[in-house]
């Protein structure tokens, strides 16, 4: 089973270690107001095929997560996860902390199956 536990357990790509290198001289604005950010999010736009979309991006998994289920569901409403997903194990109840409570379910490699 491939594990995508966290993108601190593995090096990067080649290709995107020497677009580091290739830039890491550069001086540029900070807070998303590069061009890098502006072509990432245009990127983006495209593979969504969403032109007017507004792009934000977040510091990390952890945070985008409790802002995107937060922002999503009612007070009342949970995260159905299976019992080994990234969202209950390793998040530290970040979800809960928004009120929002992550009810796991059994799993069979990291899948949850609908019977």
């Amino acid at each position: 089973m491939i594990y995508f536990d966290s993108d601190y357990m593995a090096g990067a790509h080649p290709q995107v270690m020497q677009a580091l290198v290739e830039s890491n001289l550069e001086q540029t604005t900070g807070y998303g107001s590069d061009a890098y950010t502006a072509q990432a999010a245009a990127l983006i736009r495209q593979a969504c095929d969403a032109p007017q979309a507004r792009v934000h991006f977040l510091v990390g998994g952890t945070q985008t997560n409790a802002t995107v289920i937060d922002g999503l569901l009612a007070r009342h409403q949970g995260v159905l996860a299976a019992e080994s997903a990234h969202i209950n194990v390793h998040e530290s109840g970040a979800i809960e902390a928004s009120g929002h409570k992550v009810l796991t379910l059994p799993q069979h490699e990291g899948k949850v199956k609908a019977d």
